[in-house]
C-alpha cells in the first residue's frame, strides 16, 4: 500500500482538515471575543501559537493511534480487519462539514450583523482605541527642556496628521510634564487609550532616546525601544518612533516629507524653537533666535521660516504690534513658500498677512482651506474661529471652538473662543459657564472676564461679587482686579476714572496687549464715544490688513449686550476692511440683516 493510501486509511489526512478547519474557527471567534473585551493582543497571539504547536501533535497521533469500540489503541496492535477507521472518517467528515457550516455563519454574523448591531458603541470604542497622548519627554541632559520638549511635540504634530487617530493638543499633554502620574489618571483626563513617554539625554554628538508606548488601562508596553545614535540620526529616529507607532496601533501614517533639511544640528534647533515658541512669557524670543540660527547652518530649512512666521502671527498684538507683526510674517511665510510651496500654513499666512489684494473673503477663504486640510492642527483652528468671530459667524465659531476643546481638553483657549461666540450671540450665562470650567488654568483672566460679562448685562453688584471672590483668593492676593465696578459705572465720573486706569495701566505695561486691554472698559461700561475714538486712533495709518485696532473692533463684535454694533462707525470701520463684501458672497453673519439694500447689525 501507498504512503498517501496508508495515509488515508488512518484518517491522518482526515485529522488534518478537521484540525485545521476547527483551529481556524477558534481563532477567528478568539479575535473578535477579545477584541471586543479589550483583551491585550498577546493573548491572541499565544493561542495561535498553541494551535499552530498541536496540529503535529494531532497528526501523530493520527498515525500511531486507532479510536476502537474498546478505547484507544496503537494501530499495529489492531487487527486490520477489526478496523473501524472507515466509520471515524465518516464521523471526522461530519464535523469538518459541521464546522465549515458554523465557520459560514459566523461570517455572515460578523459581516452583515454586528457592525449595525449598535453602530454607535462600535464607533464610540473604535475612537477610543485608537487614541494616544503625547507626554512631555524627560529631559536627562545638563541643559534646558528645549530639546526634550520639541522632540515630542514634533511627534505629537506627526502623529496628529494621522485621520484615524485622536491624539489631545500639547497644551493638555504637557499639563503633565515633571508629574509622576498615574498614567490611568492621564487616560482619563485626556479621554485617551494609550500614552507615549520617553526621554532624551545628548552629550556632545551622541543622543539617547528611549520611548514606550504604554496602553493606560493596564499599563501594559505595547512597544518599546532605545536609540543610541548620533545627532546626525534624529530625523530618522523620529521617523521610526511614529512609524512603530502607527503599526502597534494599527492606523496609516503618511510618509512625512515636512521637514527638508539634511544638517541634523539646524533640525535640533529647529525643535528646540517649538518649544520655546510655546512658552507664553518672554523667552518667546528664544524661539526667533533659535530658527535664525538654524537658518545660518540651512538657509533652505522652509519649516523654520514657516514656524517663524507661525511665531511671529501667534504674537502679533500681544507683543508685536500689528502693522509690524504683518510685515514680519509675510516675510518669513514667502520664504518658506520660496523654498516649498507645498506648505499649507505658510500659504495661509501668506495671505492673511498680504499687504496688497487682502480682502475679508480671501482671508477666510484661505483660512478655511487650512482648517479642511489639517482638521486637528490647532493653530488652524484657533485661526479659523478667531476670523468667524470677527465676522460675526458666532454658530461656527461657536462648533469651532468646541472641536478645539475636544482635541486639547485642559487648555483654556476652546474654553474662551466658546465664551466669546456665545457672548457675540447674546446667551451669557452658557458663556460665562466656559470661563468658570478653566477659571483654575487662568484665574484672574476667567474672573475678569466673568465680571465684565455682568457688566456688559449692567448687573453691577453681581459683577462686583465676582472680583471681590477672585481677590479673596491667594491669585487674587498675589495678582488682585483693581477694578471698582459701580466707580467705572458712573455716568458721570466713569470715563475719566476709566482713562486714569488706562493711562496707568499703559505705563507699567509689559507688552503691546497690556495697552490695548484696559481700552476693552470703555466698550463694556459702554461710553462708546471715547471707545471709537480709541479705535480711530489705533487705526491711523492702517490701510493694508492688520490695524492696532483689530482688537478693539473685535471685542465689539462679540460683546453683543454694549450697543457698539448699533453704531455708524461699526460698519463704517468694517467696510473699510471689505467685510460688507464677504456678507454679499458667504452669507449674513448672525448679527447683521440686509434690509432695503444696506447691512443692519445690532
Amino acid at each position: 500500500m501507498s504512503l498517501f493510501a496508508e495515509l488515508k486509511r488512518r484518517n491522518v489526512v482526515r485529522v488534518g482538515l478537521a484540525y485545521g478547519v476547527i483551529g481556524w474557527f477558534l481563532a477567528q471567534v478568539a479575535e473578535f471575543a477579545f477584541e471586543n473585551f479589550g483583551a491585550p493582543e498577546w493573548v491572541l497571539k499565544t493561542i495561535t501559537v498553541i494551535l499552530l504547536l498541536g496540529l503535529p501533535l494531532a497528526l501523530f497521533f493520527a498515525w500511531a493511534f486507532e479510536l476502537t469500540p474498546e478505547g484507544i489503541k496503537r494501530d499495529k496492535d489492531v487487527v486490520r480487519d477489526d478496523s473501524i477507521t472507515h466509520v471515524t472518517g465518516r464521523k471526522l467528515d461530519f464535523i469538518i462539514i459541521g464546522v465549515l457550516v458554523l465557520a459560514v455563519g459566523f461570517l455572515l454574523f460578523d459581516k452583515f450583523v454586528a457592525p449595525s448591531a449598535d453602530n454607535s458603541t462600535e464607533v464610540t470604542a473604535t475612537s477610543q482605541k485608537q487614541s494616544i497622548a503625547v507626554l512631555p519627554f524627560a529631559n536627562l541632559s545638563d541643559d534646558k527642556d528645549y530639546l526634550a520638549d520639541g522632540l515630542s511635540e514634533e511627534l505629537l504634530n506627526q502623529l496628529v496628521k494621522i485621520p484615524d487617530l485622536k491624539v489631545p493638543g500639547r497644551t493638555s499633554s504637557f499639563k503633565f510634564k515633571g508629574h509622576n502620574e498615574d498614567l490611568r489618571i492621564i487616560g482619563e483626563a485626556l479621554d485617551v487609550e494609550h500614552v507615549l513617554e520617553g526621554s532624551v539625554r545628548r552629550a556632545g554628538d551622541r543622543i539617547r532616546i528611549t520611548a514606550q508606548l504604554i496602553k493606560v488601562s493596564d499599563g501594559y508596553h505595547l512597544w518599546s525601544e532605545t536609540y543610541d545614535r548620533t545627532m546626525n540620526d534624529i530625523i530618522d529616529i523620529q521617523d521610526d518612533v511614529a512609524g512603530k507607532i502607527a503599526t502597534a496601533l494599527k492606523v496609516h501614517l503618511a510618509p512625512n516629507n515636512d521637514r527638508k533639511t539634511s544638517n541634523p544640528e539646524a533640525y535640533a534647533l529647529y525643535l528646540q524653537a517649538i518649544a520655546a515658541s510655546s512658552i507664553f512669557d518672554s523667552e518667546v524670543a528664544d524661539g526667533i533666535e533659535l530658527l535664525d540660527r538654524a537658518l545660518e547652518l540651512d538657509p533652505t530649512f522652509a519649516k523654520a521660516h514657516e514656524l517663524k512666521a507661525m511665531i511671529y502671527y501667534s504674537f502679533t498684538s500681544w507683543i508685536i504690534e500689528a502693522p509690524v507683526g504683518q510685515l514680519l510674517v509675510n516675510q518669513s511665510a514667502n520664504a518658506a513658500l520660496a523654498i516649498d510651496p507645498t506648505l499649507v500654513l505658510a500659504k495661509v499666512l501668506a495671505l492673511t498677512s498680504s499687504p496688497d489684494g487682502w480682502t475679508w473673503i480671501v482671508e477666510l477663504e484661505a483660512v478655511e482651506e487650512a482648517a479642511n486640510a489639517m482638521p486637528n492642527n490647532l493653530l488652524a483652528l484657533d485661526m479659523l474661529v478667531y476670523d468667524l468671530l470677527y465676522c460675526g459667524y458666532f454658530e461656527e465659531g461657536l462648533e469651532v471652538a468646541k472641536r478645539i476643546i475636544e482635541l486639547d481638553p485642559l487648555s483654556p483657549f476652546g474654553f474662551v473662543r466658546a465664551f466669546e461666540a456665545l457672548s457675540g450671540l447674546g446667551r451669557y450665562e452658557e458663556a460665562r459657564s466656559y470661563l468658570r470650567r478653566v477659571s483654575a488654568a487662568i484665574p484672574k483672566h476667567a474672573a475678569m472676564g466673568e465680571a465684565l460679562s455682568w457688566t456688559v448685562q449692567g448687573k453691577y453688584d453681581e459683577a462686583t461679587k465676582i472680583v471681590q471672590r477672585y481677590n479673596d483668593t491667594d491669585a487674587g492676593h498675589a495678582e488682585p482686579i483693581t477694578l471698582d465696578v459701580h466707580r467705572a459705572a458712573n455716568r458721570e465720573t466713569g470715563e475719566a476714572y476709566l482713562y486714569e486706569m488706562i493711562a496707568e495701566r499703559t505705563e507699567k505695561a509689559e507688552n503691546f496687549s497690556d495697552v490695548i486691554a484696559p481700552r476693552i472698559h470703555l466698550l463694556v461700561f459702554s461710553f462708546l464715544d471715547a471707545y471709537w475714538r480709541e479705535i480711530a486712533q489705533l487705526s491711523v495709518g492702517s490701510n493694508k490688513g492688520w490695524a492696532n485696532s483689530d482688537v478693539l473692533e473685535y471685542q465689539c463684535t462679540i460683546q453683543s449686550g454694549t450697543g457698539c454694533r448699533d453704531r455708524p462707525e461699526y460698519l463704517e470701520q468694517l467696510s473699510r476692511w471689505r467685510m460688507d463684501e464677504l456678507w454679499d458672497e458667504r452669507g449674513a453673519p448672525d448679527h447683521c440683516s440686509k434690509e432695503s439694500g444696506e447691512w443692519v447689525c445690532t
